[in-house]
């Protein structure tokens, strides 16, 4: 049975980053080969950040309050499933299109958290591995990634064929995955803002935030300022492969790394990778420097993917897990996105993406030496045991 349910959620975890692949890495492309300018790029790929920010902390209390959290996963997974056609249904219109890519979003954005609540937690039952499942999910994409950039290049609007069949898909394997009760069903109700009161948790969200930013102007405009260097979209397709493979000895060795150096050294190697990548971009992108910067990728997004789904997972008491999952999600993904793809859109379209490039390397090396100085100034990260957040009162200081 242990087994069973190890492949259902490795295949699971496999297709929902395929849609990742496969929609979130190639639609700025295919909005420019609709004539769509920067800005409104720009918006229409920020906009599910934006609707996360309201829509991802009231899914994370569905979860938490349902009477499974598996039932909101497959809400989520069949009508991102369905809701994804809207698109192209919305043709080149602009508010049709910013109407149809929320829409979207609205079901898109609560899969990732959610799944990381269930599986998280059946990793602290010994049902599962956290870091084993996270780590198909990689494989998944790492696959999608190198046939959506072949496929795409030719046909570019099966974009939503694509992604509609693996959302389908995940909904179906969904119905598989072992149950995870929401915890606040019953009468046991605990406020989300109890999370707020911890002052580790702030400064370790501040520090991510930033980051976050400078992520979420990659992700908008790597693909299209990429193309405009002269780099195909088979090699743009070959280094979000790299990317993803990259992340593969830091998910499978995380609880070893994690327990060995303690989520604040790696967070701040990681807010310098982050830093010499954005050089990478800024001063020389070539189809050499580009696969380079995405063998860095592995040092990037995933070790604070990882390391806030641990925190929070250690640190949260269980009624707000799921609650915690989403606003790690807020914060690395809706309001990094928000940042770095409407904002950045604009700075971009007077900048150009050299200079803003540049501008992020600046901004990841300056908030990874502020965050090195807080946690010396403060002493956060560097107790052994903590309470959970949320329970009583908020951490010790």
């Amino acid at each position: 049975m242990q087994n069973k349910n190890v492949i259902i959620l490795a295949i699971f975890y496999a297709f929902i980053y395929m849609s990742t692949g496969s929609f979130s890495s190639y639609i700025g492309v295919y909005f420019t080969e609709q004539g769509i300018g920067h800005t409104e790029i720009g918006i229409l790929t920020s906009i599910g950040a934006v609707v996360g920010l309201i829509a991802q902390p009231l899914w994370g209390l569905a979860g938490d309050r349902s009477k499974t959290k598996n039932r909101v996963l497959t809400i989520c997974t069949l009508f991102a499933g369905l809701t994804v056609w809207l698109v192209p249904w919305a043709g080149t219109l602009f508010w049709p299109l910013l109407v149809a890519m929320a829409l979207f979003s609205l079901f898109q954005i609560a899969i990732n958290p959610l799944s990381d609540a269930i599986t998280l937690e059946l990793s602290s039952k010994g049902i599962v591995r956290f870091s084993t499942i996270r780590t198909f999910g990689s494989v998944g994409y790492a696959i999608i990634s190198i046939v959506a950039g072949w496929l795409f290049a030719r046909h570019l609007d099966s974009i939503f064929m694509v992604t509609s069949f693996i959302m389908l898909v995940c909904f179906l394997i969904a119905l598989g995955i072992p149950k995870v009760a929401g915890h606040q069903s019953g009468k046991n109700k605990v406020k989300m803002t109890e999370m707020l009161k911890s002052k580790p948790l702030i400064l370790l969200y501040g520090y991510t935030l930033i980051l976050s930013t400078t992520m979420g102007f990659l992700w908008s405009f790597q693909a299209i300022y990429s193309k405009e260097q002269g780099i195909s979209l088979e090699v743009i397709g070959i280094g979000l492969a790299i990317g993803s493979f990259t992340q593969f000895p830091f998910m499978i060795f995380f609880q070893k790394v994690y327990d060995r150096f303690g989520i604040r050294n790696i967070l701040l190697f990681s807010g310098l990778i982050h830093t010499l990548r954005w050089c990478l971009y800024g001063f020389a992108l070539t189809p050499f420097t580009y696969i380079l910067s995405w063998v860095l990728h592995g040092g990037t997004y995933i070790m604070f993917y990882m390391c806030l789904a641990e925190y929070v997972n250690r640190n949260v008491v269980k009624e707000l897990k799921a609650t915690g999952q989403m606003l790690n999600s807020v914060i690395q993904l809706s309001a990094g996105k928000i940042i770095g793809g409407m904002f950045g859109g604009i700075i971009a379209a007077q900048l150009g993406f050299r200079h803003s490039f540049i501008m992020l390397a600046v901004l990841a090396g300056a908030s990874t030496a502020a965050f090195y100085l807080a946690c010396r100034v403060f002493g956060v990260f560097s107790e052994s045991k903590r309470r959970a957040i949320g329970q009583q009162t908020t951490l010790a200081k």
